[in-house]
């Protein structure tokens, strides 16, 4: 099992105390060998990181094996090809060390055709050499004509190549989108809230991630209910990793959205949410704990979830 940390802003006053904690706590984490961190993208509190790639970027080169995720991505505050592109090139930077992980649909006041869209896209886009996009909320380029093909399509082999910077004043058809990622399968997930998209995700290989604020016993029945349609749909389970964010309580108590207890009772807890759900990545959602307790998560529970 994979084992990460991402964080809650809202406790921190201003973006300067709260980025240099979050920057402190990454670079202890790549230390004490946690596998990610994931910095959530927001903009209502102080300590929100609007541009969670640029921090991301800068904490590519204070870590060495960190993979660094971008979550909570909404899809209306950027075009297509931006999100992709910003990826791509965190990728590139942090040498196959990029993923995201989109927000859910009822998060942003979006249909969740919107998010498939996007995550359709954006795959093709690190897949493909040249691309056209038709979907209904996304075109590219924007002449893209209303008989070309739905979703991703490339350009015709037949027939001599034109490089797209010798078209002359006119967009080209297929556009390619650059850098590509360093790696050619850069991860990338869904929040699976929204009824449609867990149907959606399980159906297509999209890897689905259940955010800190849903409680465990739902966030258990959705997680049990993507593997169902996932298996049903011929799906295998190496293609994707089941992310799984929980709040923890070291020597403290348990509620529905935190895992409380000693590291012996914690570790049980997350041993038996892997059990029950086949999730492979475990994320600890940082919320005022104290300094030591990365620490002590390392050395009495890593450990063991890994033997």
């Amino acid at each position: 099992m994979r084992l990460g940390i991402s964080w809650d802003t809202d406790r921190f006053d201003d973006a300067t105390t709260g980025w240099q904690e979050i920057v402190s706590e990454a670079v202890q984490a790549d230390q004490l060998g946690f596998h990610s961190v994931w910095v959530s993208e927001g903009r209502e509190r102080a300590a929100d990181v609007s541009a969670p790639s640029i921090l991301l970027t800068y904490l590519a080169r204070r870590t060495n094996n960190l993979q660094l995720r971008i979550t909570g991505r909404r899809v209306t505050r950027a075009l297509p090809v931006h999100i992709a592109e910003e990826v791509a090139v965190l990728d590139t930077f942090s040498r196959g060390r990029a993923g995201i992980a989109f927000a859910r649909a009822s998060a942003q006041g979006v249909p969740p055709e919107h998010v498939h869209e996007m995550i359709d896209f954006v795959t093709a886009a690190f897949a493909s050499d040249e691309l056209r996009y038709r979907g209904h909320y996304i075109r590219f380029p924007a002449h893209t004509p209303d008989d070309a093909p739905q979703g991703a399509s490339v350009p015709d082999s037949e027939g001599p190549y034109v490089a797209q910077w010798d078209w002359g004043p006119e967009t080209p058809d297929f556009l390619a989108i650059t850098p590509k990622p360093y790696l050619p399968h850069t991860p990338v997930a869904v929040e699976i809230d929204d009824d449609e998209t867990l149907d959606w995700a399980a159906r297509n290989g999209i890897s689905p991630v259940v955010a800190a604020e849903m409680p465990t016993e739902e966030a258990l029945d959705r997680l049990a209910r993507y593997r169902r349609t996932a298996d049903a749909a011929g799906r295998g389970r190496r293609e994707v990793e089941a992310v799984l964010e929980r709040r923890i309580a070291m020597d403290g108590g348990s509620d529905a959205h935190t895992l409380g207890g000693s590291p012996r009772d914690i570790l049980n807890a997350i041993r038996d949410l892997r059990g029950r759900t086949g999730i492979s990545h475990f994320v600890w959602r940082r919320n005022g704990a104290a300094p030591m307790d990365l620490y002590r998560f390392a050395s009495e529970i890593e450990m063991l979830l890994q033997a």
